[in-house]
């Protein structure tokens, strides 16, 4: 009889440390070291005084940092890796606003896991008032995520065709990182936002410091109750929207979109889309997870064979995806 090979434990290893990658990150936000390292606080020592933070710990906090490629040293001076000086240092366009709640919040959830798959019911949904209110703080988190993959999709459908585009419907805008290099690109471009007020303040605010902000329109209420119109839009933006909506809801906003756009008119979708298997990708698989742990009855990700259904049923001719900065590539869907 064969012997069988005894598999590595380093897999198993890595993951069941994985979250405690993340709440390194969260701490470093926290204690605001990256911004400190930018304006010029180069030692533990004076990172940990500006931080009200032990000078040992602080140093063993940094050396972790260093060794997860957020952080450089060399000798006692610490500096930013690139990527820590775009989304996790203050004053940035694309900083990561929120971000340490945002980690520690979704590791308690995920620690309730267990007992969400033994009854099959999501942790007690907020109230539509505190939803809203989740909401306001989410869009300022997720930004950078956003508008970075949104810049690559104007890019992908290309300059010359984006000038072309006079109006434009962000659904469920939250920050209106999805539609604000949509603006930046197209300077007659005029964008409608559909959210909540409480949410479109934060919107207001994100066009004003891009610069955009005068030709932002709102349609402010429940994207489920709102009226879109008809045959008004070139471009209609979901920016992570159908996973929270679910199957039913997520068709129906679908048909409702597809009847607010003109003959030839475009759905950019931006979410989670696991492989019509279901077996991966990774984030996308576990963007599901949470989606069971958090949301609604019946919010998922779903599948880009179940995408292809539902824009052909709402008469959509042409689907492709477009690559993109992000765990899945967005969808473009043509009238």
């Amino acid at each position: 009889m064969a012997k069988t090979r005894t598999p590595s434990p380093i897999p198993l290893t890595n993951d069941i440390y994985a979250a405690w990658k993340s709440l390194t990150i969260a701490a470093g936000l926290e204690l605001d070291v990256f911004t400190l390292i930018a304006g010029g606080k180069r030692t533990a020592a004076e990172v940990a005084a500006a931080a009200g933070a032990d000078s040992g710990a602080m140093r063993r906090l940094l050396d972790v940092l260093v060794a997860l490629k957020y952080l450089r040293r060399k000798g006692d001076l610490y500096s930013l890796e690139p990527i820590s000086a775009t989304f996790l240092a203050r004053g940035g366009d694309l900083y990561f606003e929120g971000g340490a709640q945002f980690v520690k919040g979704g590791a308690m959830a995920f620690s309730q896991l267990a007992d969400v798959v033994r009854s099959g019911r999501p942790l007690a949904p907020p109230g539509t008032e505190t939803a809203v209110q989740f909401f306001t703080m989410l869009v300022r988190v997720i930004f950078p995520m956003s508008y970075v993959p949104a810049k690559a999709a104007v890019a992908a459908i290309g300059a010359a065709r984006v000038r072309k585009i006079s109006a434009i419907l962000d659904v469920a805008a939250g920050s209106g990182a999805w539609s604000l290099p949509f603006a930046q690109a197209s300077p007659k471009a005029r964008v409608t936002v559909v959210d909540y007020p409480a949410v479109t303040a934060v919107t207001r605010e994100y066009t004003a410091r891009y610069g955009v902000g005068d030709r932002y329109d709102y349609i402010e209420g429940d994207l489920r109750e709102v009226d879109f119109g008809r045959d008004k839009y070139e471009l209609a933006i979901f920016g992570h929207i159908i996973h929270g909506e679910g199957a039913e809801w997520g068709q129906k906003l679908i048909r409702k979109t597809a009847a607010a756009l003109k003959d030839k008119g475009q759905l950019l979708i931006a979410d989670f889309i696991p492989n019509d298997e279901r077996t991966g990708p990774m984030i996308p698989m576990l963007f599901g997870l949470n989606m069971l742990i958090r949301a609604t009855p019946g919010a998922d990700v779903f599948t880009m064979r179940e995408y292809r259904t539902w824009l052909k049923e709402a008469g959509f001719r042409s689907v492709k995806t477009i690559p993109a900065p992000s765990p899945s590539p967005l969808i473009l869907a043509t009238k």
